[in-house]
């Protein structure tokens, strides 16, 4: 297994469309078509079409399965139905963070393990270490994330028998496509309502196609960052790392305490402590745009650093996630400054969500 993929089964129609492409963990993968913000607004307020096929898609399946990704992954695995997913993280002994994931149960014992796409062999080496051989299906399909508050709508033009509206957050099921069997999923990273269409890697084009011409605005990476951003969601590589704890990442929900994960002695120790850093939100209220490594600042002494930064299309302003010296972490109201390229950014703490949605 190899966490290097060339192309995604519709790099021809990213062409097409006139993407920009960009090299993403591997992958050539489209950043953007006509704009990050046009792109990005259209996801907000009507429905933008993604291509996520960079990212892993490791199955598991038999007797053993249930029980490895119960060790592998924070979730509750067992709790889990078939035809419902769940987000989860995997762990190193330390309670350093592997990747974030989505678990989909196929069946009694039949799984779904989605990584992100540089983490792929990290994630399937942690599952192998708990006992299990996950089997790679990174190039048996296309994922296409269909999000915005009018996704059902284009949804229901596009496939008016799938009967999927129906399903409930982060359920899924079975989806017929030109004969050939996928899944459609209420899942996401924008936080709009949407569905995630896992589709044979072969149908994927025309599939691609066909929810554009029922409605959606095809829209790049650059757009999925900037949402997932002004939702407050983490991204592995910023808010999430090796060297980056879920106490530290506001991620204690996504701990099942009850069960047996990687890491959780050291994180049980971690709260008992209180984490060293803790993550927190900044709005910017004067010009420039902060960036991940850029310096943040409280009267004029540094305080921690950012994570994420960019410009939020929806508020018009610069926004940042931020790791912080747990002992002198701000209150939501406080005044701060991003420091960075010899210029100061004032702002205000905040508590992610930057941008609620419905």
């Amino acid at each position: 297994m190899t966490d290097v993929r060339r192309a995604s089964p519709l790099l021809d129609v990213h062409r097409r469309l006139g993407a920009k492409l960009v090299d993403f963990a591997g992958w050539d993968m489209p950043l953007q078509y006509t704009g990050v913000v046009s792109e990005h607004t259209a996801v907000r307020t009507h429905a933008g079409l993604f291509d996520v096929s960079h990212l892993g898609k490791l199955r598991l399946d038999g007797a053993g399965a249930e029980d490895a990704l119960q060790r592998a992954v924070t979730a509750d695995i067992a709790a889990l139905e078939p035809g419902r997913a769940t987000y989860a993280l995997v762990l190193e002994d330390d309670g350093g963070c592997v990747d974030d994931v989505f678990v989909y149960r196929l069946g009694d014992a039949s799984w779904l393990v989605v990584p992100n796409a540089a983490n792929v062999g990290a994630v399937a080496e942690s599952i192998r270490a708990a006992g299990a051989a996950p089997s790679d299906e990174w190039d048996r399909w296309a994922i296409l994330a269909l999000q915005g508050p009018e996704s059902f709508d284009v949804f229901e033009r596009a496939f008016p028998d799938a009967g999927a509206t129906g399903l409930a957050l982060h359920a899924f099921a079975e989806m017929d496509f030109g004969g050939e069997s996928g899944l459609v999923a209420r899942t996401g990273y924008t936080g709009e309502r949407g569905f995630e269409l896992y589709v044979p890697a072969d149908l994927a084009p025309q599939v691609f196609e066909h929810v554009m011409s029922s409605g959606a605005t095809p829209a790049g990476l650059g757009a999925r960052d900037t949402l997932r951003l002004e939702m407050g969601y983490a991204l592995y590589g910023h808010e999430l790392a090796r060297d980056v704890n879920p106490l530290e990442a506001n991620l204690s929900w996504v701990l099942a305490w009850d069960t047996p994960f990687v890491g959780r002695d050291a994180l049980q120790r971690v709260r008992d402590d209180g984490p060293a850093r803790r993550l927190v939100g900044v709005e910017c209220s004067g010009r420039g745009v902060p960036r991940q490594g850029y310096a943040l600042l409280r009267d004029g002494e540094r305080i921690g650093e950012l994570t994420s930064g960019n410009y939020s299309p929806t508020l018009a302003t610069g926004i940042a996630l931020a790791l912080v010296d747990a002992a002198r972490r701000p209150e939501p109201g406080a005044s701060v400054e991003v420091e960075g390229r010899g210029r100061r950014i004032p702002g205000t703490v905040v508590k992610p969500p930057f941008v609620r949605r419905g």
